[in-house]
């Protein structure tokens, strides 16, 4: 969930990408090893042990601190009791009480604590860093910049304590952090001892994160039942349907991949019932679509929640607060997402300059991409926001009797996929010939 403020000092400090092990939901599915009796049997309940941990202060002044605003870590951790986990077996710890000894002891102890058959959960939301020897860390509410290594939850640590003294059958793995998927390595860690994992990160383990609860909310929407995440319309909103909401979530809101991925569980296994039925559609508008629309002055993301003949209501996400809106339907404008092949060569933008790079693997229109004489630590996946090829068509677009210079980053059967110069990709939009002039 929290994007790092010292972006500059973790330059050299990117986690390696190179395994391409996080799948975002489109691409997910149930893996299954010789050892693993597949489950389907999932939902956190009273045999759940864990922790939950969420830092948005920390001591040392070099961790910028984040807004106490309806914060989600303590919601997640209130709906898990409300919904049968027994609040002595998973651990809450919040800011001054997620230190690295704390965090340590309460998941030794839930390890300690928990039996056969049982499952456990840990949550984490935070800053996640990376050390000079290659470790990934949440950042404990003590730790000290340029000694996470002894005062950093190490996440491999995680793994290997779930491993050696974990006697129960089911591991729930969820991060809303920067390199948060750094916990499929460890999902993976924990599988070959024979057991059951389903992993759900913010991001992938190459990436920063978003400074928005957007992960952790849809979380709790698809454990709460909301409607718009049960994708087949049963009824029940399955696991692999709560991955695909998360990765819709960060993939449109967030322009951001998370990771997801199952060890020994059936995909179709059910997480929630859901709380209720979706609302009416018209046309293209349907509810739970993703589109832009105007939003004090700029334009931003949407979620359809219904739509008749006249207007479309939609659901804008600000930080970790929802609100509604309703717009005309010529107000909102379609996402679109640029399309690249592997092996283009490309500029990729980081911190305001461009970098030559290439395309390495293309998933669900993000692009992991190598930057040009630098090494695989590098490596990250982008979305098309950060990319441009170098040879695109300048022009001049207008907009509301207005013209304004652009440059023309697709074309498809007459029409024109563009970006205003100097304006952020929200305004991006298709035109047709009567708006644009090269």
């Amino acid at each position: 969930m929290r994007k790092f403020v010292f972006l500059l000092l973790l330059i050299p400090l990117f986690i390696n990408c190179s395994k391409l092990s996080e799948l975002t939901s489109r691409d997910s599915k149930k893996e299954k090893t010789a050892s693993i009796e597949s489950t389907s049997d999932i939902k956190p309940g009273e045999n759940t042990y864990g922790v939950v941990a969420g830092a948005l202060e920390w001591k040392d002044p070099g961790f910028s601190p984040f807004s106490n605003r309806n914060r989600k870590d303590k919601e997640l951790h209130s709906l898990l009791k409300s919904q049968g986990v027994k609040p002595n077996n998973v651990s809450m710890l919040i800011d001054n009480e997620a230190t690295v000894d704390a965090m340590k002891s309460a998941v030794l102890d839930a390890l300690e604590k928990a039996p056969a058959g049982s499952t456990f959960l840990f949550y984490y939301a935070g800053h996640g860093v990376k050390d000079d020897d290659s470790r990934i860390y949440f950042a404990s509410y003590d730790i000290t910049s340029g000694n996470y290594k002894k005062t950093g939850f190490d996440v491999s640590w995680l793994g290997d304590a779930i491993r050696d003294k974990f006697k129960g059958k089911l591991v729930w793995l969820l991060a809303d952090c920067c390199y948060s998927g750094a916990l499929l390595d460890e999902a993976e860690k924990i599988s070959s001892a024979g057991k059951n994992v389903i992993v759900l990160t913010s991001a992938a383990s190459c990436n920063i994160s978003t400074g928005n609860w957007t992960f952790t909310q849809s979380i709790i929407d698809c454990l709460s039942g909301l409607p718009l995440a049960d994708r087949n319309n049963d009824g029940v909103i399955s696991i692999n349907e709560t991955g695909t909401e998360l990765g819709d979530a960060m993939k449109f809101r967030e322009r951001q991949m998370c990771g997801f991925k199952l060890f020994g569980i059936d995909e179709t296994a059910p997480l929630a019932k859901t709380n209720g039925s979706k609302t009416s559609s018209a046309g293209d508008f349907f509810p739970g679509a993703y589109y832009m629309a105007p939003k004090g002055g700029d334009m931003a993301a949407v979620r359809i929640l219904s739509a008749d003949k006249n207007s479309v209501e939609c659901e804008f996400y600000d930080y970790s607060d929802k609100s509604t809106a309703s717009f005309g339907k010529n107000e909102l404008q379609p996402i679109y997402f640029v399309n690249y092949k592997v092996g283009d060569k490309i500029k990729v933008s980081w911190e305001g300059k461009w970098y030559d790079a290439e395309v390495k693997k293309t998933l669900n229109d993000f692009y992991y991409i190598k930057y040009a004489g630098y090494e695989d630590y590098w490596n990250e996946w982008v979305a098309y926001d950060r990319i441009k090829t170098g040879k695109e068509r300048s022009a001049q677009v207008e907009q509301k009797g207005v013209w304004y210079p652009a440059e023309v980053l697709e074309e498809k059967d007459s029409r024109y996929f563009i970006r205003y110069t100097n304006y952020s990709y929200v305004w991006d939009e298709w035109v047709g010939k009567e708006r644009i002039k090269f």
